[in-house]
């Protein structure tokens, strides 16, 4: 019988870890103190609990919303669904606030997933990679007819995010063990809208009214400046030159 491809016997273990009763790579694994089902035991728990670990560093909010028992209990269910694509896990659990407004068992907290998506957003600004930030300087060497043209790259740490819930608000009083805050914040569904990115001071968060907010997010999409300016034409100079100085930009192209 010939022996198994490498590709197929690592496909057949990273299933196994996922499938406890999936018995195909059995046989591919060496036994001396420990049987094949025993090794793929120790191996499975230590990776949900890394990943379930993961998910409880990236989301300290939820967890506090739901307690650690139940937290648990909805993160390994999310890590069998959502195995890790890879071994980088700070890319890891985009989906989990999705994976969050989908729970029937969290509806008695229905902004729940909108804190999962803000806390989301804070680890994408911590993690993001270094880029450069553009300065308003830059701008200076472009022709006027050219201005309209002009479409801007984002900071790779920026997200434009609009929520039904004070996703924000929910986090910090949570996080801070302040039930008077708590109390305080009103839990009426309305359109919340946030931008999160990594400045020269460490991670910032600001909300914005709708109109500013349209203008950032469309900038921040990389559309053309001409149409950008349709959210917001009388601000639009004050506004680029906020996200300019605030280095939520960090190149620009003119289209042909």
């Amino acid at each position: 019988m010939p022996m198994p491809a490498l590709l197929e016997v690592q496909r057949a273990f990273a299933g196994a870890l996922l499938r406890e009763y999936d018995r195909g790579v059995w046989p591919d694994i060496a036994e001396d103190a420990f049987s094949a089902p025993e090794r793929l035991r120790i191996y499975r728990n230590t990776c949900r609990s890394t990943l379930v670990q993961t998910l409880r560093m990236t989301y300290p909010a939820v967890e506090r919303l739901v307690e650690r028992e139940f937290f648990e209990h909805i993160a390994g269910k999310f890590v069998e669904r959502h195995p890790a694509g890879s071994g980088y896990l700070n890319e890891y659990g985009a989906e989990f606030p999705a994976f969050l407004a989908g729970l029937e068992a969290a509806g008695e907290l229905p902004y729940l997933a909108d804190v999962g998506r803000f806390e989301w957003a804070l680890s994408v600004a911590a993690n993001a990679v270094d880029a450069p930030v553009l300065k308003p300087g830059a701008l200076l060497a472009v022709e006027t007819q050219h201005h309209a043209a002009l479409r801007f790259e984002p900071h790779p740490s920026v997200s434009c995010l609009e929520l039904a819930y004070p996703a924000d608000e929910i986090a910090d009083a949570v996080l801070a063990g302040d039930e008077a805050a708590m109390a305080q914040v009103d839990l009426a569904p309305d359109s919340v809208c946030i931008v999160v990115h990594r400045g020269p001071n460490g991670l910032e968060t600001e909300r914005l009214c709708a109109r500013t907010y349209e203008f950032v997010a469309r900038l921040c999409a990389g559309e053309p400046l001409a149409g950008v300016i349709e959210a917001a034409p009388e601000q639009a100079p004050m506004l680029l030159a906020q996200q300019l100085a605030k280095g939520r930009l960090s190149a620009f192209t003119i289209d042909a």
